[in-house]
């Protein structure tokens, strides 16, 4: 969440060919075009509730011959063209798709999707997949997720993008790109502290420009209602929200630090802060440590966010590491988000407590 949507210019035609132009595909003259739809071709939402305005089907297409044009057909409606990436952004590889669909156009129950994929040498193939969606479901809190006991990532929480999958120490995303984010939360969700722990196990150094754009972290969001509607598929601009609370890794991990900020509002002052000098720290990759993030509202158009992180194998800190104070243009509430931008991550068990203020 770090760079603002814009058209395409040569710099970013430049961009694409550059960083795009070392994913390479199969070669075998012999492969039919292949489909992939990450967490399966039976999926549900809204189930322990609505996490934000959308439902984003997720995968990857690819072909010997190079895939030629995508396109989805929801519940007999009319085709609505897809992106592939790499698009530096949303869209990490070689022939990745984000289905984006409006919850207003999904059906009470049971939607049927139909994927069409055309390559260069005129393979066509259709696949559907069906989905459930349940409308006005309210998601509980207090929330706790132990991955352990989950079997079904899309069963707790709402996967917006990357692929992630579960191991022993927690949720791990398998690719490191922009933004792979997770979701859990509604809108009735106002304030409330966010526990879990992460590890750091390998990242992509910072540096300006795609595809880290100066900055690589893991992160903690809150009140998130979804990508806001712009020209891009799929959408690409990440506020209005609460506020994101990123803890940025540098270079040679010896001055990590907070920082939260919400995005570009016109008329209203950009919300930052970032931690200074004297409050920089060294991280380790591949340890573990606590993660904590609290957002609450503590006067009229007042919103207070605060953030912590501790070596787990230490008792956790009484004080914060960091807070900020927003005062203009609040959202109320919504949902959290765990977020891997340029990092290799695995995020621990989640406990999301109200707080009563």
């Amino acid at each position: 969440m770090d760079v603002e949507p814009s058209s395409l210019n040569i710099w970013y035609i430049l961009c694409l060919v550059i960083f795009c132009g070392s994913c390479t595909e199969p070669t075998s003259e012999d492969s039919p075009i292949t489909l992939d739809i990450w967490y399966g071709d039976q999926q549900q939402f809204g189930s322990p509730g609505l996490s934000q305005r959308w439902v984003n089907i997720l995968g990857n297409a690819s072909s010997p011959h190079g895939i030629q044009e995508m396109r989805y057909q929801l519940n007999s409606q009319s085709p609505v063209m897809l992106t592939l990436g790499c698009d530096l952004h949303r869209l990490a590889a070689l022939g990745d798709f984000n289905v984006d669909l409006d919850v207003q156009d999904c059906l009470e129950g049971t939607n049927q999707l139909v994927l069409e994929i055309s390559d260069s040498a005129g393979n066509q193939l259709t696949q559907e997949m069906k989905f459930e969606y349940t409308n006005g479901k309210p998601w509980p809190m207090p929330y706790h997720i132990k991955w352990a006991e989950v079997e079904d990532i899309q069963s707790v929480v709402q996967v917006v993008d990357g692929e992630w999958e579960i191991t022993e120490e927690g949720i791990h995303n398998l690719d490191t790109y922009y933004d792979r984010v997770i979701a859990l939360g509604d809108s009735s969700w106002q304030n409330y502290e966010v526990s879990t722990t992460v590890i750091f196990h390998d990242f992509t150094p910072p540096t300006k420009g795609p595809p880290t754009y100066n900055v690589s972290h893991a992160a903690i969001a809150s009140r998130w209602p979804g990508h806001d509607v712009d020209s891009l598929q799929p959408y690409r601009k990440w506020y209005p929200l609460g506020a994101t609370s990123e803890f940025r890794l540098t270079k040679d991990l010896d001055s990590c630090r907070w920082r939260i900020f919400d995005g570009n509002k016109p008329g209203f002052d950009r919300f930052y802060v970032e931690q200074t000098s004297q409050d920089y720290r060294q991280i380790g990759l591949n340890k573990t440590y606590g993660m904590k993030h609290r957002v609450e509202t503590i006067g009229p158009g007042r919103t207070q966010y605060s953030v912590k992180l501790w070596p787990y194998d230490r008792p956790e800190p009484e004080q914060w590491d960091f807070q900020g104070i927003e005062s203009d243009e609040n959202l109320p509430g919504g949902s959290a988000l765990l977020i891997a931008h340029n990092t290799s991550v695995t995020f621990g068990d989640v406990l999301v407590i109200p707080i009563d203020n």
